[in-house]
């Protein structure tokens, strides 16, 4: 679907029948040396990386910029003449809600939150885990996120996901975001608390594909209601990797590629991606503050103990000190008492019976 920026037409509206909901692959503008409203080999391209409310839902409105130009496409150095969405329709019926299943062995499939793209209104604590089959990994697609963050750097609200080797904590507001993990399963977790995010959408897909693997996974077409089958070489899924040859229509390769091992930021609000490293099979390690945090208190600990030791031991020397000085006054001056000499009483042979001691003279 695509419009000139010299018509009348102020938005593109795209509506999918019962059932499905919208889901944005691609929104760029181009430019068309003959004027031609879309993509005609020879045009050349910016891709748009802008994140739509109306994804997820029957049907989706996005507004055209104003003008009979849009933005600079930096590739030819001329202004865009006209902007291109590509969309398809994805059946409610094959996205798995993540609190009602725990494993999916599928070799593609989409997941969604709960009442999805409506807000969740409870505290949730939900995951679910994909099984590839071995030797294979996972390409994960965030289509749409939308989780409640806490400030600027924290999350009330985020998705978690787990590799085995890595794991990445995310909210805020993302779309159109790629992640793939490095080995044959992905554990997916969503930790919830605000009850005021739509939450979100994702899309998975192992690869290489196996032999002889038929795709279950179909999408209605733009045009009509048939629901043509979708595959891993579909434009969405372009991924020059792994000996995967896309057949697709000449623009896709001018898009900008957007996977990476890990992550790199798509349409988003600025909030941290953490990253925590994991070894193969184990648990996740302890965050690196609060390693430093053990670390410091452990060594105060160490300190103190050492401080308090060699208090003691001054201690013991001076008590011996006085001790010896004491005794060799009393040897060298029989006078010499110590003054507690003096607060010891025998009431026994004390004649007035009080707490004094008198010593008769002769």
């Amino acid at each position: 679907m695509s419009a000139c920026f010299s018509q009348e037409q102020k938005s593109l509206d795209i509506k999918c029948r019962d059932g499905y909901m919208v889901r944005i692959l691609h929104t760029f503008y181009g430019f068309s040396p003959t004027g031609k409203c879309s993509f005609h080999d020879g045009d050349c391209i910016l891709p748009e990386y802008e994140s739509y409310p109306c994804v997820g839902r029957q049907s989706c409105s996005i507004n055209l910029p104003t003008g009979t130009y849009g933005s600079l496409v930096p590739s030819c150095g001329q202004y865009s003449n006209y902007f291109q969405v590509e969309y398809e329709c994805v059946s409610d019926a094959e996205t798995h809600d993540l609190c009602q299943v725990s494993t999916l062995t599928d070799q593609s499939g989409y997941i969604s939150t709960p009442r999805y793209p409506n807000n969740f209104h409870n505290t949730l604590l939900c995951s679910v885990r994909i099984q590839a089959a071995p030797n294979q990994k996972i390409l994960l697609y965030i289509i749409d996120m939308e989780l409640e963050p806490k400030g600027k750097t924290d999350c009330s609200d985020l998705m978690y996901f787990n590799d085995g080797y890595h794991s990445i904590t995310l909210c805020g507001r993302r779309s159109n975001d790629t992640f793939q993990s490095h080995g044959d399963y992905l554990l997916v977790e969503l930790k919830a608390s605000s009850g005021n995010s739509k939450g979100f959408w994702l899309y998975y897909e192992a690869f290489p594909k196996l032999p002889n693997y038929v795709p279950t996974t179909e999408v209605p077409g733009e045009d009509d209601n048939t629901a043509p089958t979708m595959t891993s070489n579909h434009p969405y899924f372009n991924k020059p990797q792994n000996n995967r040859q896309p057949i697709t229509s000449s623009f896709m390769s001018k898009l900008t590629d957007r996977n990476e091992e890990i992550t790199r930021d798509a349409t988003s609000t600025p909030i941290p991606v953490f990253h925590d490293y994991v070894k193969n099979g184990g648990n996740s390690k302890t965050l690196p503050f609060a390693a430093i945090a053990g670390s410091v208190i452990g060594t105060l600990t160490l300190v103190l103990l050492v401080l308090l030791t060699l208090l003691a031991i001054k201690w013991l020397k001076e008590r011996r000190y006085f001790q010896n000085k004491e005794r060799f006054l009393e040897i060298r001056n029989p006078a010499f008492r110590s003054s507690g000499d003096f607060n010891q009483c025998n009431n026994d042979y004390n004649p007035y019976g009080n707490e004094y001691c008198y010593a008769e003279c002769s």
